[in-house]
């Protein structure tokens, strides 16, 4: 039996407004040789009659579609829960609200898996669109500043699923094991492989949630376990610099944050002129 070529999991708890739009995408792909895992963790508002709602389109469609109602000990133990129930040779995450970019994105990741088969790279990846204050940017994509600093977006990664099994996602890390894994891919000289293609949208309206501070000394601490030795300096000065960006997501008007953000954007050269897809409701 010729396995599946790519799954695609959703970890999600109480996502019932956020999900449609990451279902849709993923329904609307117009390569078929893939399965969807959404792996719950006991939601209790109303995402298992979203979930149902799809389960006949995916397989009117002769798509495989699982969906996992599980406790989790938090997002990157029901990754590995996810990547558990995965039958696909590479497997992405996508988080519910985020989404494919169009319809051809698993088709451009099949094609670049295949020009890639000497090499077997251990993950792929591409571009990020994300969507923040009515306007698109691109992540700053670099594989180069992986020692540095998370090099794409976990959205638009395609790793190798006996890779995630043999080195899961270390559930001691809150915000960054993502980043863990992708620095142990590199420690093993796994390899990666740029498709080329706009992978995902993501949705960074409304991050007060985020918790700059303690995401970076997280990284720190990830990077001296791969021997990535932090300058006590420049550190600290990077400290101070999110201490400043935490209080203005925090505090400031959206209007002031949007016109900061628009001046940070244009001065990186990560403007986008998006083709917005039918599932993305702006």
């Amino acid at each position: 039996m010729i396995p599946i070529k790519i799954s695609v999991i959703t970890v999600c708890l109480n996502a019932a407004r956020f999900l449609p739009v990451t279902i849709e995408s993923v329904l609307m792909q117009d390569f078929t040789d893939y399965e969807y895992v959404i792996e719950d963790g006991g939601s209790t508002d109303d995402t298992k009659s979203v979930v149902a709602g799809y389960s006949d389109r995916f397989r009117e469609k002769g798509i495989s579609f699982k969906y996992i109602v599980k406790s989790d000990k938090g997002i990157y133990d029901a990754m590995n829960k996810g990547v558990s129930a995965a039958s696909g040779e590479y497997i992405n995450f996508m988080n519910a609200g985020d989404c494919f970019y169009d319809t051809s994105v698993l088709k451009r990741i099949s094609d670049t898996i295949e020009e890639n088969r000497g090499s077997r790279p251990a993950v792929i990846y591409g571009d990020c669109a994300v969507y923040e204050y009515g306007s698109f940017h691109l992540f700053a994509k670099d594989a180069k500043k992986i020692t540095r600093s998370m090099p794409f977006s976990h959205q638009s990664v395609f790793a190798k699923a006996d890779i995630l099994r043999e080195h899961p996602f270390d559930t001691k890390y809150r915000y960054s094991a993502d980043y863990d894994f992708l620095l142990t891919v590199n420690d093993m000289e796994g390899g990666f492989a740029d498709s080329g293609a706009v992978i995902c949208i993501t949705n960074a309206d409304g991050l007060s949630s985020v918790n700059y501070h303690d995401t970076l000394m997280e990284s720190a601490a990830i990077q001296e376990a791969h021997g990535i030795h932090q300058d006590p300096e420049i550190l600290s000065q990077k400290e101070k610099e999110l201490r400043i960006k935490q209080f203005v997501l925090d505090h400031f008007p959206v209007f002031i944050k949007k016109q900061i953000r628009k001046a940070q954007i244009k001065k990186r050269g990560q403007s986008f002129a998006a083709v917005i897809p039918p599932w993305f409701h702006i």
